[in-house]
């Protein structure tokens, strides 16, 4: 079976702040709602999302504003949670790919970004 992502994936071990906004996200103004301020790491990044763990407990369809810096750029990313759950006996094939890595997170975030964002060149990623 073949690729089916729209964009290269880049591995890599990044510390990551993000901003989780919680209600109904139909309603969810992020420039005024106060929100959730949590942490974690990104494994995985394209131009349209990035894969992420963290000890946060979040659902999906809610908006997410990403902080990272590579070694060459800051980031500051809106997007939308698509996926998430725990990585410990979890039988998908994500969550089992990534829980070979050693990460003290113990779930994990799918996000898609509200907007593409420019290729990344992987020299600039931390691996873990």
């Amino acid at each position: 079976m073949g690729e089916k992502r729209g964009y290269k994936r880049h591995q890599c071990f990044e510390k990551i702040d993000f901003d989780y906004f919680e209600g109904n996200p139909d309603e969810i103004d992020m420039s005024v709602t106060v929100p959730v301020k949590c942490k974690g790491h990104m494994l995985d990044l394209s131009r349209g999302g990035a894969f992420i763990v963290t000890d946060t407990r979040v659902a999906v369809n809610m908006p997410v504003m990403l902080r990272f810096r590579t070694k060459s750029a800051q980031y500051e990313v809106p997007g939308t949670i698509i996926r998430t759950g725990l990585l410990k006996n979890n039988p998908s094939e994500i969550a089992q790919k990534y829980a070979a890595v050693k990460v003290k997170e113990d779930a994990y975030i799918a996000i898609q970004f509200a907007e593409l964002i420019e290729e990344i060149d992987e020299t600039v990623l931390k691996k873990s």
